[in-house]
């Protein structure tokens, strides 16, 4: 680009940021996110999370037992209150029940 940039005038900020705040508003969709995921503990407490991503589990239920949600909901547990830097317990797609109890801190919901 060539020249000096054209700056912003006041007068049109609140314009454009009204713009990108719909069109980023369009495209979080309740279609586009995840169904929502039912997690049960050992102790019979049920936790469910409504959005993907990362999400910290409830503390102090015990192991994960099973996971119920659409088959084509993926899922990831790990062994830390994060997703970063924590290590992967189980993973896979759909609902599941677990034989041994998993003790996670985390899941990723995609």
């Amino acid at each position: 680009m060539k020249g000096n940039p054209v700056p912003i005038r006041p007068a049109n900020l609140a314009t454009m940021s009204a713009t990108i705040a719909g069109a980023i508003a369009g495209l979080s969709s309740r279609e586009d996110q995840a169904p929502p995921v039912q997690i049960t503990f050992e102790s019979g407490y049920r936790q469910t999370v409504e959005q993907g991503g990362c999400r910290a589990l409830k503390t102090g239920q015990g192991g994960v037992t099973a996971i119920s949600t659409e088959a084509k909901v993926k899922f990831a547990l790990f062994s830390g209150t994060s997703c970063q830097g924590s290590r992967a317990l189980a993973s896979g797609h759909g609902s599941v029940s677990f034989g041994d109890p998993v003790l996670a801190g985390a899941i990723v919901i995609g």
